[in-house]
């Protein structure tokens, strides 16, 4: 089915320093507040809404603020932590491609950023010659070669080198990272520099078994991969058990490019943290 676009016609800048895509699906209870503060930082956004087939108000109120709105058809199931959420993201993407912006940030609908967030997530990349970054939504812990698939920052020229879209494939957020760690570049957490969520951060079992097969896509170590199902189960044990079953089962395609470099890079980190707790 083909993609409908709709551009607002107020006076944009021909190349602001950040485009930033919004994805969203029946999200009209919060997008408005993630828009707004997109649309109020310290420097220009040029906001892409990528409505994923919503059925409430979230593309008519994606029109009346956004730059530029991408209507997907309905779909009935979600495709939260599938190879087709790679797909709703890149329908974003592609009209960031025909922008000459400096840097991409990426964000769910229930992101809401203080009005420096861009400003200083970029001025922090540049000194510290990131290409990946992100900070921490406020509540939530994370590891510093971690960034966040909502909140993170892309260095453009970057992304335009490895294709500028999300692979088709489990695990395509994660995979951005372990690429640009495997050409020896820097990736970022501030762990400082916080933003607010409208709603917590909710790991299902439905979840849990796509991240474990996105473990497998991304050739994660075995011993590795057992680690983060145990650390699931302590919280709920139905998640870490999905997400084992998730990792043992096939997946059509597997990342070729970088998979050596994730299987000794686990081993190595294991290996760093045994000898941190010893």
């Amino acid at each position: 089915m083909p993609i409908l676009c709709k551009e607002r016609g107020s006076k944009q800048l021909a190349d602001p320093l950040c485009g930033a895509v919004l994805v969203a699906m029946n999200e009209e209870g919060v997008i408005q507040g993630c828009i707004e503060s997109l649309k109020n930082q310290t420097v220009q956004v040029f906001l892409v809404v990528v409505n994923d087939g919503s059925t409430d108000k979230t593309g008519e109120i994606a029109s009346k603020y956004a730059d530029f709105v991408v209507n997907l058809p309905l779909h009935e199931e979600s495709w939260a932590g599938r190879p087709e959420l790679a797909r709703v993201f890149n329908a974003g993407f592609d009209v960031l491609k025909k922008k000459d912006s400096a840097y991409v940030l990426i964000s769910g609908a229930d992101g809401v950023y203080p009005s420096n967030y861009v400003e200083e997530v970029i001025s922090r990349m540049r000194r510290e010659r990131a290409v990946l970054a992100s900070g921490v939504a406020e509540g939530e812990s994370t590891h510093s070669l971690s960034p966040r698939g909502s909140g993170r920052v892309l260095n453009a020229a970057w992304f335009r080198s490895v294709g500028f879209k999300y692979p088709e494939n489990y695990g395509f957020e994660v995979y951005l990272v372990y690429k640009a760690l495997s050409q020896h570049l820097k990736v970022s957490v501030f762990s400082d520099l916080k933003f607010k969520l409208s709603r917590k951060t909710e790991l299902s079992k439905k979840k849990s078994y796509f991240w474990g097969k996105g473990m497998k896509a991304l050739n994660y170590w075995w011993l590795y991969a057992a680690g983060r199902s145990v650390l699931a189960s302590a919280k709920r044990p139905a998640n870490g058990l999905a997400m084992l079953e998730g990792y043992l089962s096939d997946v059509p395609t597997r990342y070729e490019d970088i998979k050596e470099f994730v299987h000794e890079f686990q081993k190595r980190m294991f290996v760093r943290r045994l000898h941190e707790i010893l």
